[in-house]
């Protein structure tokens, strides 16, 4: 089944066309934001924001909870949650506003997206198939082919898959620390030996 039948997908807001001078200042959903929660960098989070005319932020793409967001250059996806939510997304990503999640789950398609084989295939296929082509077209990810499984079955991949991407990231941020803390004492092993000359 294509994943137009059971989603609405849409490309994210043009910058130059919503950007303003005085406005409105509303935080984006940015491309390092899906690279670190898809587990893609270790680069934490910046803040970015986009000013924007007042009386057209009614009408600007936000994400909601539980929406899948795809980057059209690397096609990694992600799943709006917590912190996420809410924020405006710009035109090299894309929402997929699943609507029905008693039929499709939003961790199982990420995890479809993300780890299929044939999938990233496909994704890679059309990327290569020219240099000047560096967006994927909406059109693609519309006629994406889905194998359904039943809806139970693709909870347990989703939680998992969640589960997994949560671990990377304590881990990752857990090494960190003690990297911090490793680097802390030894400069004050060097201040104590400078020190005591």
């Amino acid at each position: 089944m294509v994943l137009s039948e059971f989603a609405e997908i849409i490309q994210g807001n043009i910058p130059t066309r919503i950007e303003a001078e005085n406005g409105e200042i509303i935080e984006l959903l940015t491309m390092q934001d899906l690279n670190y929660i898809a587990n893609v960098s270790d680069e934490e989070i910046v803040t970015k924001h986009i000013t924007v005319q007042s009386d057209k932020s009614k009408s600007l793409l936000f994400v909601k909870e539980d929406d899948v967001v795809i980057s059209l250059s690397s096609c990694k996806a992600i799943v709006i949650g917590g912190k996420t939510a809410n924020k405006l997304i710009l035109s090299n990503l894309a929402v997929i506003r699943i609507c029905d999640k008693e039929k499709l789950d939003p961790h199982f398609l990420c995890w479809y997206i993300n780890k299929n084989v044939s999938t990233i295939k496909k994704f890679k296929q059309l990327q290569q198939g020219t240099h000047t082509v560096s967006i994927i077209p909406l059109s693609i990810i519309k006629s994406f082919e889905i194998e359904m499984i039943p809806i139970s079955k693709q909870r347990k991949i989703g939680r998992i898959y969640e589960l997994q991407r949560q671990r990377y990231r304590i881990n990752q941020i857990v090494e960190q620390k003690k990297a911090e803390v490793l680097s802390y004492q030894l400069m004050k092993i060097f201040e104590q030996e400078i020190y005591n000359g």
